[in-house]
């Protein structure tokens, strides 16, 4: 596939920008606004939510009209929320999915938000599913408004391109506690992952392995250290991983969909997934390691990192606390915590006081200390 108006450096850049992205979500509003400029459309959005607590993750935005959005999202996200569901049901995920073409005409005219999207000047809708699942929801939405005109061929192809390295990108930030990341040095910051994660060279050789990467390549059962070399214990996942490895040194465009989502086992009820990112072709990825070329991060795909839901089976939190208990985990200040939520400060600290009594701690950094040591190492059922 070639898109024929975009030169590869400008391609490879951008695709850069995103991958950027995993390791500072700061920068998304940078690489939305780059891909708003490739698509020559007017506004992106790109969100990822909590489906269990109905609560936001990640949300960046680059060109919306706030109160417009705000409105939009108080009158309509049940009804849009309701058809994307339907649609994900049978959608191909590498596919982008355009409303001026892939919404039934009978949508199109009856539909309460395609009147919304016109009363804002709106005329197409570009929706790329990242993650679909009972515990996430990713997705990038890109307009256009007059006079640019409906999307075309050219620029559905274009964004079919970007889909799997956003994908990626948005797959493995949600994986990091970015805030530890900011702090300190990112190989201590590895340390205190429950994923796990492993930095190599271009040969695949291991430059560095955090705690619960050490773990699994000690127990040998997904993936193992082959003299100084990683490779999966599946044959088809180590090829995979192998390849992903390699082309990681390479141009970021040249990846694609290879080392995306490596499946490490065959354990249906709870598989052991690996992502490659590629580190060699921007200064924010290489600093961290120059040694290395790519970073595996391995998880279980169930999210087992989300130390919250242990927290709230094992002393009983009611769902309002677990919400809150989660925000504490993440490390949001009480301004992102409360606006996240949308509840009051005294609402919050009340939630607050009421699993510090349930779980016998006094303090925010207790409650962390209490689930790390409840936490199982990644990839241990």
């Amino acid at each position: 596939m070639t898109v024929v108006d975009i030169s590869p450096t400008l391609l490879s850049a951008l695709i850069g920008a995103i991958y950027d992205c995993a390791l500072d979500p700061s920068r998304w509003e940078n690489a939305l606004g780059e891909m708003v400029a490739a698509l020559e459309c007017k506004n992106a959005l790109l969100s990822l939510t909590d489906m269990r607590y109905d609560r936001l993750l990640l949300t960046r935005n680059f060109g919306m009209n706030e109160e417009w959005w705000r409105s939009f999202q108080d009158k309509h996200v049940p009804e849009v929320a309701a058809q994307l569901s339907a649609i994900l049901a049978s959608w191909p995920s590498d596919k982008p999915f355009v409303i001026s073409r892939d919404l039934p005409p009978d949508s199109l005219e009856n539909s309460g938000y395609i009147e919304a999207f016109r009363s804002e000047g709106i005329v197409d809708v570009m929706q790329c599913f990242l993650i679909g699942s009972p515990k996430r929801f990713a997705g990038l939405a890109l307009t256009r408004v007059q006079p640019q005109g409906i999307f075309s061929d050219r620029d559905v192809e274009l964004a079919g391109l970007l889909l799997p390295h956003i994908r990626r990108a948005v797959t493995i930030s949600d994986l990091l506690d970015l805030r530890a990341l900011e702090r300190t040095h990112f190989t201590d910051a590895l340390n205190a992952l429950r994923c796990a994660v492993i930095l190599t060279d271009v040969n695949g050789r291991i430059v560095h392995a955090n705690r619960s990467a050490e773990t699994m390549l000690r127990d040998a059962t997904a993936i193992r250290d082959q003299r100084g070399i990683l490779q999966a214990a599946m044959t088809p996942a180590s090829r995979e991983l192998s390849q992903a490895i390699e082309l990681a040194a390479k141009d970021d465009f040249q990846i694609g969909k290879t080392g995306l989502a490596v499946r490490l086992t065959e354990d249906d009820s709870s598989p052991v997934i690996a992502h490659v990112l590629p580190l060699a072709s921007s200064e924010l990825r290489s600093r961290f390691e120059p040694a290395a070329t790519a970073a595996v991060f391995i998880s279980n795909q169930e999210d087992a990192r989300d130390s919250a839901e242990l927290l709230a089976t094992t002393y009983d939190l009611t769902p309002a606390e677990t919400r809150v208990l989660s925000c504490v985990l993440a490390g949001r200040s009480l301004a992102e915590s409360t606006s996240e939520l949308r509840i009051s400060a005294a609402t919050f600290r009340t939630h607050l006081y009421a699993i510090f009594r349930k779980t016998g701690v006094s303090r925010q950094q207790d409650l962390l200390l209490l689930a790390s040591r409840l936490a199982p190492p990644a990839g241990i059922v």
